[in-house]
């Protein structure tokens, strides 16, 4: 699911306009982006959590050519899913 056939959905479930919808979502994604670059955890009950996690600089090989170049230090996104997303999940049954 992308972020468009999201709003389309959420449009249709709450009866709500898709221009609002989208300004809702806009709004949302916003608000997590800015409290992750001020390097806060994201925590929203039933689904997970969403936190910051620095990563050490390393030296890396291309595997094409194997050129071998040094990444620095950087920040990435982690996601734990809670326990009962993890339940949920599971209690599907899966093909």
């Amino acid at each position: 699911m992308n972020k468009s056939q999201l709003i389309k959905k959420i449009s249709k479930e709450l009866n709500l306009d898709t221009t609002k919808t989208k300004e809702l979502i806009e709004c949302i994604l916003d608000s997590i982006v800015e409290m992750l670059i001020e390097n806060k955890r994201v925590e929203m009950r039933n689904f997970g959590v969403l936190k910051l996690k620095k990563l050490k600089g390393a030296f890396i090989k291309n595997p094409k050519n194997g050129v071998e170049m040094f990444v620095g230090e950087r920040y990435t996104v982690r996601f734990k899913p809670s326990k009962k997303l993890i339940e949920m999940i599971n209690e599907e049954d899966k093909v």
